[in-house]
């Protein structure tokens, strides 16, 4: 079909927009002039898709010229002749880019969507990771912009330990697959990144320790000398319940049976998800009992100290500098070892001890494995307090020379006690 030849020119535009009068002038092949009564002056293409007229908008004039307009109208008219339909398409773009996200925004719908399925200390953990280095980062950018090139770019650049990054990785993976999953784009940018490849091979791991007892007596006689009182208090007690810092750290204090002798242990607070029930034995009562006292009227076992703090709990990271000053200020002369190291050190004295490895493993609230772990659900179980009153035993042989009298024997050579000088 032959096209229509062109009715338009420039003289014939300038005149129509300074006499302001509402006008619709066709140039030819559906490419059409519009002037509204408020002056907007308009270029659009009209074309037809089966029975239906269809439109759309090219621009504004004078912002976009005469031969600006044929040249878009042609480019457009080819679309339209291989069977395609721009104005649908541009009302496609239209919708997607109202629903695109920033990963700002990604990141907030996350948190709001995913954080309460995980474990306290891992979004404490996510949410540092989050605005200490994905939001400065990538935070800015379209989340369907996001190209694998800038997630190893931000894990070159990030300036954290290999270990942070393989965690900053997998918190990747999990941000923009549930951008996936929410169809706001086709493919996790996160995926298919080998971090060996990007920061080359790992550090070797820091082999877990286990205090031996001559350096648990060097370090439990003198604790309250080497970190202060609460912390010694909190040191032991962390060694004794073989609980993880941050869950000691969040503990509260309504959740402490001091009569039973048991503390609650909430979920969100543990890796594992599971509520659980600590056994107490008579020795670890008395240390909760002054803590408590120690706390004031916080419902938290362990307050923040700070008054800039607010009423929260305790720095996550008060026990680790607490012993990190130990050696570096005080001159605790043992082996290096954190906090966490607690539970390497109770695990291997129960075993000594003639402790099963099951035990040992509800002792730590491992997730017992196969069918053993799905079908004992016990909140109180003797076996259990019966190792734990006896690993209270043992550490208090190693803080004052010798073991209560309650309860299982220790199997280690009991020590007189101390006579009054």
């Amino acid at each position: 079909m032959p096209r229509l030849h062109h009715a338009l020119d420039d003289l014939q535009l300038r005149r129509w927009v300074a006499a302001k009068e509402p006008l619709s002038r066709a140039d030819g092949d559906g490419l059409t002039f519009t002037l509204s009564e408020f002056g907007t002056a308009t270029w659009v293409l009209r074309y037809s898709r089966g029975p239906r007229r269809r439109e759309i908008t090219l621009g504004n004039y004078p912002d976009m010229g005469l031969a600006e307009a044929r040249k878009r109208a042609r480019a457009l008219r080819v679309q339209v002749d291989d069977g395609k339909d721009p104005a649908s398409d541009k009302k496609v773009e239209k919708a997607r880019a109202r629903k695109a996200m920033t990963v700002d925004q990604l990141c907030d719908d996350y948190i709001d969507k995913r954080f309460g399925i995980l474990s306290k200390s891992t979004t404490v953990l996510y949410a540092a990771l989050i605005d200490g280095v994905l939001r400065p980062k990538l935070g800015s950018l379209n989340v369907e912009t996001v190209t694998p090139a800038d997630v190893v770019y931000m894990i070159e650049n990030c300036g954290r330990p290999w270990s942070v990054c393989s965690t900053m990785l997998v918190l990747l993976r999990t941000v923009f697959g549930h951008a996936v999953s929410r169809r706001q784009i086709d493919f996790n940018p996160a995926t298919g990144i080998d971090l060996k490849s990007v920061l080359g091979d790992p550090p070797p791991k820091r082999k877990r320790v286990m205090l031996l007892k001559d350096e648990m007596t060097v370090l439990l006689t003198d604790i309250d000398k080497l970190m202060g009182r609460t912390n010694g208090l909190m040191f032991r007690i962390l060694l004794a319940t073989c609980v993880r810092s941050i869950e000691l750290i969040t503990a509260e204090k309504d959740l402490v049976d001091l009569e039973y002798g048991s503390w609650r242990v909430r979920a969100e607070a543990t890796k594992t998800k599971q509520e659980f029930l600590v056994p107490l034995a008579p020795l670890v009562i008395e240390w909760f009992r002054e803590l408590i006292a120690l706390s004031g009227d916080s419902k938290w076992l362990c307050p923040a100290r700070a008054k800039t703090k607010g009423a929260g709990h305790v720095s996550r990271t008060v026990l680790r500098d607490a012993v990190k000053k130990a050696f570096d200020e005080r001159g605790l002369d043992i082996r290096r070892f954190t906090p966490h190291d607690t539970r390497s050190t109770a695990k291997g004295h129960l075993r000594n001890m003639g402790f099963s490895r099951e035990i040992s493993e509800i002792a730590l609230n491992h997730k017992l494995k196969g069918i053993e772990g799905v079908y004992d659900v016990r909140e109180e179980i003797p076996e259990r307090r019966a190792a734990m009153e006896a690993w209270a035993r043992f550490i208090a042989e190693c803080s004052d020379g010798y073991a209560p009298e309650s309860g299982k024997s220790t199997n280690v050579v009991q020590f007189k006690p101390r006579r009054a000088a």
